[in-house]
């Protein structure tokens, strides 16, 4: 008897997921700043590259932030070593 479900397969893309997660990439792209009308006007895969491109921004302002001030001078080392070993 063969089983119900052939887990080889993969599941089907639907239309409505797909419609589901475009609208949530728009939602998130209204929170970044994006204007309304000019988002409803964008097919698809318009938005993912402006998602990229907004989730470059965020990465780039949440680095700046995040880096501690370098110092201004490093400290040389006096060479004790260096003076025990030339004897």
């Amino acid at each position: 008897m063969k089983p119900r479900k052939n887990y080889r397969t993969r599941p089907k893309k639907r239309g409505a997921k797909k419609r589901q997660r475009v609208l949530s990439q728009k939602r998130r792209l209204l929170a970044a700043g994006y204007d309304k009308e000019k988002l409803d006007k964008l097919s698809p895969t318009e938005v993912r590259e402006l998602l990229k491109i907004a989730r470059k921004r965020k990465r780039a302002a949440k680095t700046k932030t995040a880096k501690k001030p370098r110092k201004t001078a490093a400290k040389k080392k006096t060479g004790k070593r260096r003076a025990a070993s030339k004897k």
